[in-house]
Formats: structure tokens, sequence, C-alpha cells
């Protein structure tokens, strides 16, 4: 029998209390920090919960991942995905203090991403690569008032991309690894020309086959940014390019997984039964091809007031495939062919201005955005069922619908960040206001069209920090925060027009302490989330229309610690550390029909464990570096009456290499070495959520997997 190491909570605990205890006796009269290439402990002067990723942490991770995954190491953020890149964006989730990741704010460049469903929306790694990221800032509660969003009723994800260069120069990067994957990257920047302009641009392709089953995801990206700097002002345009096809990895039921295992999935093998067939992997497909183009602004208007705007527009276009084995119109047993289509048009811009009058620094601003989506679902018989289920396209059999969806946003906010107590006070004290419009229409029924509109004049927010001593500072943030109700609650069958928008109170209390070989952050929080809206099913059957009704069901509260620490006791080696401790509770029972009271007072909500611990080593020597990760992630229930969940389960990461400025010729040198899940570990990750034992679905994660990465510039 293999021998596998299986520490428990209580073992990675004591890991945690070590870090931040070893260094208690530090010398506090240098202030200086380490530069450690991981992660920002402090968040230093933000009154709220706050953590950064930087650059280098990105470059450590396995290139071609979705940026989004790095965030595993913050505390209080737990990100799950279905496949070693993530691109498979049906199976991945961000889930941080209890809200899911269609609940967080979300900016790439200031860009906000209003959605981040995987149809329609516009998930932020379509955004990016992580080679030209320079940091991702988290906030756990509550993201700043200038947030720009109207569905933030957590915290804020805010991802920075690298400014051209000021020196021309190609940087190139190839890699390769399990399940045939093999990922390209390259970069040119300009330099400076034309008098303080600069330029850069980059395209990378990643493609590998499923880890599970048959089939592919492969990316296509491209990205561009210009810039120009006159004076004290800058402004500069970025265009990025992202086209990605995959097919789906099949989501299993607990049962499916005890049974068959973690390689379950779609079938390989065509049989001519349709009823077989229509799990078929060829029929599962999906694709998306965006493009996002904004421009950026930051202007100096006299000596105590500054603008910035951010205009952006996005396109999308994209498809989803399925071969039902029935016809839609008889009932009949026949391999068809389904499409869903999506189409995005949206455009909007955010400003910011700021007055400086000493004490105070007074700042306001305002988002405008128009989103336009599109989706339909034509019905298709196929060519030959004995042998594929390619669609005869030249006619539609059935459309499912045919709909679109307008929303129109304002947002407006007002702060004060006043300084005191020579510079050791800092309070923030504002206010926000929201109102959101949206209208359906059914083109195929013009009579079933809704419209809604969703407004709060005030969302109040403050905060401060206290410089206690020249190592440590205390911080503290109250917050209200709003979301408007999906599109879905106006297409349903059932449309209930007294639906409420959900809301939430956030509270942050913590510490911070900044040492020259130590730092460390600790917060506590208490979160209520009121008005909870939940799609309630009238029928088992999850792919059955107009079977629902959107209702307010109660509230939430939630509450925990957050430890992070970040401990380099001799100049080669760092220890880091996150420890997340919370607890997600339903307030109330709820009625899911008539007849049928859902027992979920004082149960947990899904998908949020009670304990999770992130901890990183790194050693480097001569150009050389090693590190390893082990990531906890406690026991996650997976229904509301907490009858059925996903076990606890922990993995571990290894990464190697050599790097070194010059090598024959060539900049940056660097051969890398990742392994992932290094002792291939069974767990279950992304998981769709039920009411009760018997209906959530799972996605595997990755066995183990290895990449070797090699790169440079010039």
């Amino acid at each position: 029998m293999r021998a596998t190491l299986k520490p428990t909570p209580v073992f990675l605990a004591i890991m945690t209390a070590l870090a931040v205890n070893a260094n208690a006796h530090a010398d506090t009269t240098n202030t200086a920090t380490v530069d450690t290439g991981a992660v920002s402990i402090m968040g230093e002067g933000q009154v709220r919960s706050s953590n950064a990723v930087d650059h280098k942490e990105f470059q450590q991770q396995q290139p071609g991942r979705d940026p989004v995954m790095a965030l595993e190491r913050v505390p209080g953020v737990n990100v799950t995905t279905a496949d070693p890149y993530g691109i498979y964006e049906y199976g991945s989730n961000i889930e941080m203090r209890g809200f899911n990741s269609s609940q967080i704010g979300v900016t790439v460049d200031g860009v906000p991403m209003t959605s981040n469903a995987a149809a329609g929306g516009n998930p932020a790694g379509r955004f990016m690569d992580s080679e030209n990221l320079e940091s991702a800032t988290v906030a756990q509660g509550s993201g700043d008032l200038s947030t720009p969003s109207y569905n933030a009723l957590g915290g804020s994800i805010s991802y920075q991309t690298i400014d051209p260069k000021n020196k021309p120069g190609l940087q190139g990067e190839i890699s390769g690894g399990s399940f045939n994957s093999h990922r390209e990257f390259l970069r040119l920047d300009t330099g400076n020309f034309a008098d303080g302009t600069k330029a850069y641009v980059s395209g990378s392709r990643t493609d590998t086959e499923k880890w599970r089953g048959k089939g592919k995801n492969t990316r296509n990206h491209f990205e561009t940014k210009i810039q120009k700097v006159f004076g004290e002002n800058k402004v500069g345009m970025s265009y990025t390019y992202n086209k990605r096809f995959d097919h789906d990895y099949l989501d299993m039921s607990l049962a499916d997984y005890n049974k068959y295992g973690r390689s379950y999935d779609l079938n390989t093998t065509w049989t001519g039964d349709p009823l077989k067939d229509q799990n078929n992997y060829t029929g599962w497909t999906n694709g998306r091809t965006d493009q996002l183009l904004s421009f950026q602004g930051d202007f100096k208007l006299t000596d105590r007031a500054r603008l910035s705007l951010v205009p952006y527009y996005q396109k999308q276009e994209g498809f989803g495939t399925y071969n039902p084995g029935h016809n839609p119109i008889t009932g009949a047993v026949q391999l068809m062919f389904r499409e869903s289509r999506y189409f995005t048009d949206r455009y909007g811009v955010t400003s910011k201005l700021t007055y400086d009058l000493g004490p105070h620094q007074l700042s306001a601003g305002v988002w405008l955005e128009r989103y336009k989506y599109r989706n339909d679902r034509n019905w298709y018989n196929t060519l030959d069922q004995s042998v594929s289920g390619a669609p005869d396209l030249g006619t539609v059999v059935k459309t499912d619908f045919n709909r679109e969806f307008l929303t129109n946003s304002a947002t407006f906010y007002v702060q004060d960040t006043i300084t005191m107590m020579d510079d050791r006070l800092k309070l923030d004290v504002g206010a926000k206001a929201i109102s959101v419009s949206r209208d359906y229409t059914d083109i195929l029924n013009a009579t079933a069209g809704r419209s809604a509109k969703y407004s709060k004049s005030f969302l109040p927010q403050i905060g401060a920090t206290y410089q206690l001593t020249a190592n440590e500072q205390i911080f503290g943030n109250y917050a209200k925060n709003f979301s408007a109700p999906s599109t879905s609650v106006l297409t349903v069958g059932t449309y209930n027009p007294d639906l409420k928008p959900e809301s939430s109170t956030n509270v942050d209390l913590g510490i911070r302490t900044k040492r020259q070989d130590f730092d460390a952050s600790l917060a506590v929080y208490h979160v209520k989330y009121d008005n909870r809206i939940l799609q309630i099913k009238d029928s088992t059957n999850r792919y059955l229309l107009n079977a629902d009704i959107f209702s307010n069901v109660g509230s939430i509260t939630s509450k925990g610690v957050e430890l992070a620490s970040n401990w380099h006791p001799v100049e080669r080696f760092n220890l880091y550390t996150a420890l997340t401790l919370n607890q997600s509770k339903f307030d109330q029972n709820y009625q899911a029909s008539a007849t049928s009271l859902v027992q979920s007072a004082g149960k947990t909500v899904p998908d949020s464990p009670k304990a999770m611990l992130f901890a990183d080593a790194s050693y480097n020597v001569s150009g050389y570096f090693a590190g390893i990760n082990g990531k906890y992630v406690g026991q996650r229930y997976s229904t509301v009456d907490n009858t059925e969940s996903a076990p606890a389960y922990t993995v571990f990461g290894l990464r190697a290499g050599y790097k070194v400025k010059k090598f024959y010729g060539m900049n940056d040198f660097r051969v890398q070495l990742n392994v992932e899940n290094i002792f291939d570990k069974s767990y279950l990750s992304s998981m769709y959520t039920g009411t009760t034992a018997g209906n959530p679905t799972y996605f595997t994660g990755t066995p183990r997997s290895v990449y070797l990465t090699i790169g440079g510039s010039i």
C-alpha cells in the first residue's frame, strides 16, 4: 500500500501558530519590510481587511492557470476548479465569507466585470494573462466605495495589469506537461517613443486535453496596451481578445463518485442508441469569444484636484451544444442537436474626482453602464444519428426561447478621508447610491416581456485606521451593500413583482503588524445578509423550463476570523500561512412550496467550509529556487438541510527551478517545474448545491499533474 501524508486540521493550525509567534521578539526599531514576492499581508492603510497577491506570485504558479486560482492563498477565499488550468468555467467558483463569485465585485484595470456567469457574463480570467498581471487586491469584507458593482454583497477583487515597459524587449515562454497540455506566450514591448509613449502587445495559446474522459480545452488570448505620459497626466488604451473552447466535464452525484470514482465522465464510444449517445462527449461543448476595449485617463486639473476616467466597451459571442435523446415536439426517442447562443454588448464609464484639502481628501465618482444581452436556444435534427450528433442546420425543429435583456445602471458615491493626530488616525466616511433598471423582451412572445427597477439611495460606509506603534496598526470598517436581482427573475413562469433586492451589513475589525522579517494581519468579521433570493424549483428536473419562482427567503449570518502571516527569518527562506475560520448559517426556515417547509434554520450555508488553511514555504540560493504549499479545505455541506456534504481534503503543490538575469544572451532566463496535487489526492472540488440529499452534483479535483516551463527575454 502506498503511504500518504494526511495532516489534520489541528496539525496545520499549529503550523500557523508557530509561524505567527516565531518572531514575537523581533527588533521593532527597523520598520523595513522584506520583498518576499509572495503576498502583501498588510493592506497597510486600508480601513478594511485587505490582502494582495503580487506579480512574482503569479509567475510562481503553473503558466496558463486562471489568475483567479492564485487567490486561494488569501485568507477567507476558497477557489475551486474542475481542471488544472481553470479554463472550464462551469466547473470553477470562488467563495468568500459565505458569498459566491456572483456576489463579489471584480474589476480589471478599473473595468467592472459585471457578471461572473459563464453564459453571457464576463469572468475576469478571460481578460488577462498571468504574465501581464501586476497584482490582485482582495477586500474580503466590503469593497471600497469606488468599486463599480451593483451585486457586491461581499468583498471585491481588483486586478491590475502591468504597464508597458520603458525599454524595448521581447519576452517568450513555453510550457507543457500532463494531459498533453502545452502553452506558448509571447510579448513585445516598444519601450519609450514619441515623447513619453510606450506600448506592448502579447499573445498566448493554451491547449490541453481533459484529464478525465475525452475532449479538449483551448484558449487563444491577445492583449495590447498603449500609454502616454505628459506632465502629471497619463492616458492609455487597452484591448483584449479572448477565444475559448471546451468539452464539458460531467458533474456527478455523490453516489456516482462513491461508485465510479473521480474519473467518471461522459461516454466516449458512439453506439447509435440516442439514449446513450446523448451523453457522448462530442455533443457537450462550449465556446466564447470576448473583446474588451478600454481607455484610461488620469488628469491633474489643479494643484488640488485630479480626475480619472475609464470608458470601456465589451462584445461577446458564444455557444453551448448538447445532443438530447428525444424529439422536443413528439417526445419520441430520437437524437437531436440543441444549440444555445449568447450575445453581449456592454459599454460604460467609471469616473473619480478627488480634491485635496490638507487633512481632508474629498472624492466623488459616477459609474454608468448599459448591458445588453441576448440568448436563444434552437433544436435541430441530426444528419445521421447512427454515426454522430452532427446537426442538420437547414430547419429549426423548435426554439425554446429567444430573449433579450437590457440593464441600465447608475452608481454615485462621495467620500471624505480625514487624517488626524499627526497622521496616526485616518477616517473614511462616505456613502453610495445605486439604481438598476432591467428590461426583458421575449422575442417569441411580445406580451411576456417585463421590466423592473431596483434602487438604494443611501449605502453608508465608515472605516478607520489607527497607528498604535511604528509597527502595529488597528483597523475597522462598517459597510452596507446592495445587490439587484438577476435578469433570471424576469423570465420564470411565476413572476414575483414583490421581490426585494438583497442587502448585507459588513463589519471588519483587525490589527496588522509590520516588522523587518515578519508581518501579519488578524481580522474578525460579522456579516448579516438579508432578503436572500432563492430560485425555488417546482420540479426535480433542472432542465425543465419555466418551473421556477424566485423568492426572498430570509437571512444569513456569517462570522469568523482570518489570519495571515509572512515570516522571513533568514535571507533565503520564507514561510507564508493563511488561516480562515468561518461560520455561515441560515437564520430561518423557508417555504419551498405551499406544502413544503425547508428546515434550514441554524444550518450551515452550502459550500462554505468552516476551516481553511494555506501554507507556503520557499527557499532560494544562487538562482535555484524551490517551494512547497499545502491547502486544507474543511467539510462543505452541499445541501441546505446539511444532509449531504463533500469531505474535507488537503492537497499539496511543488515548484522548483532556476532563474538568472543573464543566460547566453537572454535576460531573466527561467526554467521551472510545477507539480500539482503531489500525493494524487482524490477529492470533490466545485459543486452545484441542492436542498436535500441526492440533489447536489460535483466536479472532482484534478489528479497529480506535472508541468515544465522555459522562458526568457531579449
